[in-house]
Order: structure tokens, then C-alpha cells, then sequence
């Protein structure tokens, strides 16, 4: 049986490849790049299924379009407490959120860079796991 990190990490590596290469329409890196407020909404929902309580990150439930989430410190058990998304950092492609995360039993929120990737499902991740999985 694959464990939830190593298929997290597969699909990962399978959204990587699918960027690098292309497609027999040779779809660009902009073409995963949703608008926006769509990339905003769907940080939202993961964020908030997080922090309500959702066990385990992956498909994050009664959203559309559907958004898989991907967060080690999630998958490690860490519970969010509050969240503030401070701002959309420049650039196209991928979107980049700047977050400020409260953990409990952490001092001091965390300011994380998620990245949201994708068309059906929307990828949200943090930009450490977006590198890793692109093999930078």
C-alpha cells in the first residue's frame, strides 16, 4: 500500500512532468496557472479545511473546481490555528500567496509561500514542495 506522502509526492512528480513536457498541444507552464481569484479561492478552501479540522490533507471536500492540498506539516499532524493571506506575490506563473500561519504549540506564526497550480484539480503547496517536486 502507498502511503499518503509517497502518492502526494508521486502525483507531484506526475504534475512536474506534465509541465515540463507538455501535451501532444504543447500547453505551456501559464496554461496550469489558474486566474487570480480562482488560485485565491482555492488557497482559501484548503486553508480553512485545515484549520476546521479536515484529518489529513489531499482532496479538499465541497469545492469546485476540486483543490488537492499538499502540506507536510499537515500530514505530520501540526493544527492550524489562524491563517492570514498577506499578499499575492509578483509574477504569472505559478501563483504565489505569502501566509502567515499560527500553529498551535508554535510561538510565533510561520510566513510561508504557497504556490496554487493546475486546472482540475487545482494544486495548493507550499513553495518548498512545488520546488522539490519540479526537482529544483
Amino acid at each position: 500500500m502507498i502511503s499518503p506522502i509517497s502518492r502526494s509526492l508521486f502525483q507531484l512528480a506526475a504534475l512536474a512532468l506534465l509541465l515540463a513536457a507538455g501535451c501532444s498541444n504543447n500547453p505551456s507552464v501559464e496554461s496550469f496557472t489558474p486566474p487570480k481569484d480562482t488560485a485565491r479561492d482555492a488557497l482559501t478552501a484548503a486553508l480553512d479545511a485545515w484549520q476546521n479540522g479536515q484529518a489529513k490533507p489531499g482532496e479538499i471536500e465541497d469545492v469546485t473546481p476540486t483543490v488537492q492540498m499538499n502540506d507536510p506539516r499537515w500530514t505530520k499532524g501540526a493544527k492550524l490555528k489562524s491563517y492570514e493571506i498577506v499578499e499575492e506575490l509578483p509574477g504569472d506563473s505559478p501563483r504565489k500567496f505569502s501566509v502567515k500561519l499560527t500553529l498551535e504549540g508554535e510561538a510565533a506564526p510561520a510566513e510561508i509561500t504557497y504556490v496554487v497550480v493546475g486546472k482540475k484539480p487545482l494544486w495548493v503547496m507550499p513553495e518548498s514542495e512545488y520546488d522539490r517536486g519540479a526537482g529544483m
